[in-house]
């Protein structure tokens, strides 16, 4: 098995993703509904540390010419193909960096205003992490914002042993990375189907069981063949990050920035006993048993008042992520079940099924109160149906042009950019719709209509 000398795994190539909580718009958004304000726009830069494949790096890119972005990745062959994508897609304003994080923090590289690193600090050795908090310290402006997502405890606590078992059963197999981890995960299900107690209890082996057929073996490979697999509790990724001026904003799982919609009544009451903010946040983890964070940070960023708050907000522009019909007004949280059929909701939904708007137009046209609009907003985009993205937009034609002739090829994207500055994936029907071969269907007509609302024609190339 090919690993560095940090104990990543370097054989195989991570899979061609889109992760839109790393959007310049969603970044700001937790910003904003956290009482920070967020790093200007005027010609702002942003960096992706262990940027994969590069989808991400390069969409966004391409749905923000006015920004300049940065991938950095370990991995050659990642860099080759981010490389080869931004080529292909006529992506001008992307530059891609085959380096570790030692040698990046040397680079001659701009001020950022956003940094992201997605599902790399708890994969990674301690002096890997360190390397990262080095690189964010020299290139981090101020004001400018941090996403940083990684396994967390307690949540992940029981998937140790299950992740382990596997990695160290693999490390015994033949193959590369992901040859490895298919064998291995066949002989671990062995054991579980003899109730092994440690593997019966992790949350991690059920999903992958439950979606073996749809998670791809180099996923599974970097997710639990690396030497260095170590979840953190928030408490010691903030102490981390404290090292370097960085103050924790919220986060952009946006359903956790509300303690309301995770949390129950008692929950709630026995948090505020605890006086220290990170102490409390570590409790709370225990309350929803957290697995997974995406956390958002801030140097030195400036605060916002309430009205402020309030005028960004209805300053910001939203999108619908599925189609109007499949909207469903109630939210099933670790609380309960949160419901919002009311009218400002159906307002926005109403309005937003022509297309990206900003709130503030929406209330213009909508007989609703604003605050009811914005607390109904907040709660969309919480229950991920709806997304906070950019209010200009701009040309897409070519980058999913260069998508459609990967469908169905070793370089496959799942993904077709919208022009308001983000991407979503492509279903079955869509595929079908880039192909030329879906036919006439219900599905088919409401995709087609949904896609022409942000101006895309789904039609071969």
């Amino acid at each position: 098995m090919a690993v560095q000398a940090t104990g990543y795994v370097t054989d195989v190539p991570y899979v061609r993703a889109f992760y839109p909580h790393l959007a310049p718009a969603w970044l700001d958004h937790v910003a904003v509904i956290s009482g920070v304000a967020p790093p200007p726009r005027n010609g702002f830069a942003w960096c992706d540390l262990g940027c994969g494949p590069g989808v991400t790096t390069a969409m966004l890119a391409a749905t923000h010419p006015a920004g300049r972005f940065y991938g950095i990745d370990a991995m050659p062959q990642h860099i080759d193909d981010a490389r080869r994508l931004a080529a292909d897609a006529a992506v001008a304003n992307a530059t891609f960096h085959a380096a570790d994080f030692a040698a990046a923090t040397a680079l001659a590289l701009p001020q950022f205003d956003y940094i992201v690193a997605h599902g790399v600090y708890t994969w990674v050795a301690a002096r890997v992490r360190a390397d990262i908090r080095s690189f964010i310290d020299r290139h981090l402006k101020p004001g400018g914002l941090v996403y940083l997502s990684y396994n967390a405890m307690p949540g992940r606590a029981a998937d140790l042993p299950f992740q382990r078992l596997v990695r160290a059963i693999g490390e015994t197999c033949a193959g590369d990375s992901s040859e490895r981890i298919a064998a291995a995960l066949k002989i671990v299900d062995s054991f579980s189907a003899l109730k092994a107690p440690a593997l019966v209890a992790s949350p991690m082996r059920a999903a992958f069981k439950q979606d073996e057929d749809k998670v791809p073996h180099a996923y599974l490979a970097h997710e639990c063949m690396g030497q260095h697999w170590d979840p953190l509790f928030v408490t010691e990724v903030r102490s981390d990050l404290a090292t370097i001026g960085l103050d924790p904003v919220g986060s952009a799982t946006l359903v956790e920035n509300h303690d309301s919609f995770v949390l129950g009544e008692a929950a709630r009451t026995a948090l505020a006993a605890i006086a220290d903010e990170d102490v409390r946040e570590l409790a709370r983890d225990f309350l929803i048993d957290q697995s997974f964070r995406r956390d958002v940070f801030v140097r030195g960023g400036g605060e916002l008042d309430e009205h402020e708050q309030r005028a960004r907000l209805l300053a910001g522009a939203f999108a619908l992520v599925r189609r109007p019909a499949r909207i469903a007004y109630a939210l099933r949280t670790p609380a309960g079940r949160l419901a919002f059929d009311n009218a400002a909701a159906r307002a926005i939904v109403a309005a937003l099924a022509a297309g990206p708007r900003r709130l503030g137009d929406v209330a213009e046209t909508s007989e609703a109160a604003v605050e009811d609009l914005i607390a109904n907003a907040l709660v969309l985009c919480a229950s991920g149906q709806v997304r906070p993205v950019e209010a200009a937009s701009v040309p897409v034609a070519v980058m999913n042009a260069a998508v459609s002739r990967r469908l169905g090829g070793a370089e496959e994207i799942p993904y077709l950019a919208l022009p308001c500055g983000t991407a979503i994936a492509v279903t079955d029907t869509v595929r079908s719709l880039l192909r030329g071969d879906a036919g006439d269907g219900d599905d088919v007509r409401a995709w087609q209509e949904f896609l022409a609302v942000h101006g895309i024609c789904a039609s071969p190339t």
